[in-house]
């Protein structure tokens, strides 16, 4: 996980223009948990930010995600999510409530099994894993 003062850094240091606004979204998304999507982010900062555009928000993910700081997630055919954890990990997407948590994952067995699964991949750089289903909460209604 990085500070927003590490992203500034990381964006500077890639010759990104350092905005008000790309402040406001590295900080709305330093330290969470969760998988907000740009209309969430925009809602968020909207009041704050009346310049602010949902435009703005996606082209700042972008940004972020080319920096490695982030990940954009299309899990679903709706919309996609931004994920400030860059860690390999895998995802749950519940299909009645939308509720996304992350979920861990043995890396190292992952890539070990996905490079003896055939024998011309020479490198896994990156996985990305998603299920699907009913969250605890939704299979009990």
């Amino acid at each position: 996980m990085w500070t927003v003062n590490e992203g500034i850094a990381i964006l500077r240091e890639r010759g990104a223009k350092i905005t008000a606004q790309r402040i406001a979204i590295l900080r709305q998304l330093e330290g969470r948990t969760d998988h907000p999507s740009a209309d969430m982010l925009y809602k968020e900062l909207a009041v704050e930010y009346p310049t602010m555009s949902v435009a703005t928000v996606y082209s700042t993910a972008q940004l972020l995600a080319d920096a490695g700081l982030i990940k954009i997630l299309s899990i679903d055919d709706k919309r996609v999510y931004f994920d400030p954890t860059t860690a390999t990990h895998g995802h749950f997407l519940c299909k009645k409530c939308g509720k996304l948590v992350d979920l861990k994952i043995d890396e190292e067995s992952l890539f070990r099994s996905a490079a003896a699964a055939r024998n011309d991949i020479a490198q896994v750089e990156q996985a990305e894993i998603f299920f699907y289903g009913l969250c605890s909460d939704c299979l009990k209604i």
